[in-house]
């Protein structure tokens, strides 16, 4: 291998751990999915299937079991703008080939599933309304939540039986939306989108950017947090990093799982400096609790990290 090959390989088990298959003849080399550990199967470790398989020579990746239902393939950039450091990603800009700079492709519009209504909009008396209500309220989820986040349902289609969250952009634009099956024994609890999660803010156009901003994994969790970005994950996207770093006024508050406070740390590090410093705080929450668990009353968790 060249000296810059050797680097990348070197950058990519730093950000994803110890290879599982690596064959240099083909420029290939696997890892477990981080998408497939964190995001699926919500575990605070890498699930050992090495199902991610990334070909370094030609800068493209893939995972085997999720590329399918949560866009998990494409330019190796890509990846690396989700899991990576500023640092890593400097790194791998200079040493990425011309030839593999990604292009700029015109996506199609994202629309809401032709199914979706909203429940204010749908008969209370009809069966699909009452189940996917009924799975709401066992949450905790109330009325003026569902109001506010414009919560809805699919009872036919691609996204039938799950519950739709919608996302829009600073814009009012629709930028993502999650789609929770409600039902305990669908293969995949969830089933979102095709499009660049790690791109957008999800809901945007709902954070006041002067008051303290709580950090959240997943859209149910920020449903009990006043003024909360969930990361959809346990990782801060560049664009999240940036957009807080540039317009955060207040504190940020980080309350990530209780499983996932090795993440948290992880984040209070690299948030915590230049004009942050000192504004970011950290929970920590019991080890089997969540957010949706506490709904949202937090206060006697707060860390002081050493």
């Amino acid at each position: 291998m060249s000296e810059e090959v050797e680097i990348i390989v070197e950058l990519l088990e730093d950000v994803f751990g110890s290879a599982k298959q690596h064959y240099q003849n083909k420029g290939q080399i696997s890892f477990d999915c981080p998408v497939c550990s964190y995001e699926i199967k919500g575990l605070d470790k890498l699930d050992g299937k090495g199902n991610l398989e990334i070909n370094y020579a030609k800068h493209v990746y893939k995972c085997w079991n999720c590329s399918e239902t949560h866009g998990t393939h494409g330019a190796l950039g890509k990846l690396l703008d989700k899991y990576s450091t500023k640092r890593q990603k400097k790194v791998y800009d200079l040493l990425k080939p011309e030839e593999f700079e990604e292009k700029e492709v015109k996506k199609p519009k994202l629309r809401l599933p032709e199914s979706y209504i909203k429940f204010k909009d749908s008969n209370p008396i009809y069966p699909v309304y009452r189940q996917a209500m009924n799975y709401l309220k066992s949450r905790g989820i109330t009325d003026e939540i569902i109001e506010k986040y414009q919560i809805g349902f699919c009872d036919k289609g691609d996204y039938s039986g799950r519950i739709i969250v919608p996302s829009y952009n600073e814009n009012n634009t629709l930028n993502y939306f999650i789609a929770r099956a409600w039902v305990g024994d669908t293969r995949f609890k969830y089933k979102n989108p095709i499009a660049e999660k790690d791109k957008i803010i999800f809901n945007e156009h709902l954070i006041d950017w002067f008051k303290d901003i709580y950090l959240v994994e997943g859209v149910f969790d920020a449903f009990f947090l006043d003024n909360s970005i969930p990361m959809l994950g346990k990782h801060l996207s560049s664009l999240l990093f940036e957009t807080i770093y540039e317009k955060a006024l207040g504190n940020i508050i980080i309350c990530l799982d209780g499983d996932a406070f090795d993440n948290a740390k992880k984040l209070y590090r690299e948030l915590n400096g230049g004009r942050l410093y000192g504004k970011i705080k950290i929970v920590e929450l019991p080890k089997d609790k969540d957010v949706c668990d506490l709904r949202g009353d937090i206060n006697e968790y707060f860390y002081t990290m050493k």
